[in-house]
């Protein structure tokens, strides 16, 4: 690995006290170039429409994920086993933030019943599954460009639709 990164493996070893604390590190790094870019397109966004921002969130989703589809999968797996599951929740909980700001500009345009804090959570939880689902060929996942747009059609009737019933508290 060492010398694939043009460092000699004490020089390597000086900075990582061992494998563990270097792939965290990776980890940590992948992530928080994510959620640059991802701070970066959603303050290009302020003056979009809701049906603009929603496009755009999913296509982020979608776009950003299959840079480096391997690399992506292997950070996933690893991220618990370096002791970074608690890295990724936090990045989760940042990026929710990020959409919840985004959302709260267009509050007018939500669902009078929707609250933008709970929104962007479910939004976040939706993006990252899909996404994740198209990057590993899930089997009951559907092609990546209609999985984008049903994502779309959803989060918009998600967004805007108020509640018509709720669901019986016994169902879950």
């Amino acid at each position: 690995m060492a010398e694939r990164a043009g460092v000699s493996v004490g020089s390597l070893y000086q900075y990582f006290p061992n494998k563990q604390a270097l792939a965290a590190a990776v980890v940590d790094y992948y992530g928080a170039a994510f959620i640059e870019r991802f701070a970066e397109a959603i303050a290009a966004m302020p003056g979009d429409s809701l049906a603009e921002v929603v496009d755009k969130l999913v296509d982020m989703a979608f776009d950003d994920h299959p840079q480096e589809p391997q690399l992506h999968r292997i950070l996933i797996g690893i991220a618990p086993r370096v002791g970074r599951a608690e890295h990724r929740r936090a990045l989760s909980v940042q990026v929710a933030g990020l959409i919840e700001d985004v959302l709260r500009q267009h509050r007018a345009a939500l669902a009078a019943d929707l609250d933008p804090k709970d929104a962007a959570g479910m939004l976040e939880a939706v993006l990252e599954t899909a996404a994740h689902r198209a990057l590993e060929d899930h089997p009951a996942s559907i092609a990546p460009g209609r999985l984008a747009a049903q994502c779309k059609r959803l989060i918009w009737s998600y967004l805007t639709q108020a509640e018509t019933h709720s669901p019986s508290a016994s169902v879950w």
